[in-house]
């Protein structure tokens, strides 16, 4: 405690905090560079995790094609943007914010790492949510003559996303009351 003009003043962790948010900050905006800049070809290894679930719970083939993407005989192209980054990179500040550590995790290194571990397997499982319910939604005749099947892909992405945010929210402060 330091003392000024006879009054006591405590420290806050003020410093503390803008070094930890502000380290984390720039990590987010590599992140988000690197995969806004990265080419399909790079972000290959991204998306194959998802593209096996699309496969699994579709029945349908995909194949690698450069410089587009994984492709099918269905004309369905999983691609750039498919991959998911901006949803990756929001998982990860929704988990860096709820501080999550189910494993008391010391190492601040180690932390930062299982959060992004964790955030890349969500959204592996979210975006082939988003793409299975995509194709299912096309099957649906009566409703893509009303609706764009792209716009609607767009809404329901969204939908998913949120939906599974908001339950990532839940059951991540769920565990902190437990604690």
């Amino acid at each position: 405690m330091k003392t000024v003009n006879n009054h006591s003043i405590q420290r806050t962790p003020f410093l503390k905090d803008i070094k930890k948010w502000g380290s984390i900050t720039c990590l987010l905006f590599l992140f988000k560079m690197l995969l806004s800049l990265a080419s399909i070809n790079e972000l290959q290894w991204f998306l194959s995790p998802i593209v096996f679930l699309v496969e699994l719970f579709t029945a349908i083939d995909f194949i690698w094609t450069p410089d587009i993407g994984f492709t099918s005989n269905l004309n369905i192209v999983i691609e750039k943007s498919c991959a998911g980054g901006n949803f990756f990179i929001i998982c990860m500040i929704l988990l860096v914010i709820k501080n999550w550590n189910p494993f008391t995790i010391q190492s601040k290194i180690a932390q930062l790492s299982f959060i992004i571990l964790m955030s890349y397997i969500i959204t592996i499982l979210a975006n082939s949510m988003r793409i299975i319910s995509a194709i299912k939604l096309v099957s649906f005749r009566q409703l893509t003559d009303y609706i764009d099947p792209k716009s609607a892909h767009l809404v329901l992405g969204g939908i998913i996303y949120i939906l599974i945010l908001l339950s990532l929210n839940h059951i991540i402060s769920k565990k902190h009351e437990q604690a």
